[in-house]
């Protein structure tokens, strides 16, 4: 799926891997990330499998490799996207934890809780700030759906979390 991400983001001009890297933390690394120890690789499995195509420039006295699509990379990725996506299972730290919550006391417990509504309500904000900097912006409506998807999301993470602590609290 990395593969396709990185096509995803050449769909609009090429790019180098650290422009898409930065395009990538400000947009689908709430909900898909990767790093730079993937990037490049899954760069040079794509260049041989004829999907992007790598040039060289020099920018600052540092040599940089800029990646564009290729005819058969955007097929590639079109076909990939027409594929109706699989429904992706939960990975959450704090919800494995809060399922063995019942070995922590009380104390230990709350204090967890907050400090998480606490971090929700942090990530709620920075994706609210980013809403509010694209909003003036021609951005593409359906990346704008996903921001508002985010923050929707975290919204209810942190109402949820907020009746369990009145619930059990």
């Amino acid at each position: 799926m990395i593969e396709m991400m990185l096509l995803g983001f050449l769909m609009d001009g090429e790019k180098t891997g650290y422009q898409i890297k930065k395009y990538m933390d400000n947009s689908t690394s709430y909900f898909f990330n990767t790093g730079f120890s993937s990037i490049y690789p899954k760069f040079r499995k794509l260049e041989t499998q004829g999907f992007v195509s790598v040039s060289q420039t020099v920018k600052n006295g540092k040599l940089n490799k800029v990646y564009a699509l290729t005819d058969e990379g955007k097929r590639a990725f079109l076909d990939w996207l027409a594929i109706k996506p699989e429904i992706g299972r939960i990975r959450d730290e704090a919800m494995l934890k809060i399922f063995f919550f019942d070995y922590l006391d009380n104390e230990q417990r709350m204090a967890q809780m907050e400090a998480y509504i606490n971090d929700l309500r942090e990530h709620i904000q920075t994706l609210g700030a980013i809403r509010d900097r694209f909003s003036s912006s021609d951005i593409e409506p359906w990346k704008m759906a996903t921001l508002e998807f985010g923050i929707r999301y975290y919204g209810f993470l942190e109402e949820r979390f907020h009746e369990m602590l009145a619930e059990r609290g």
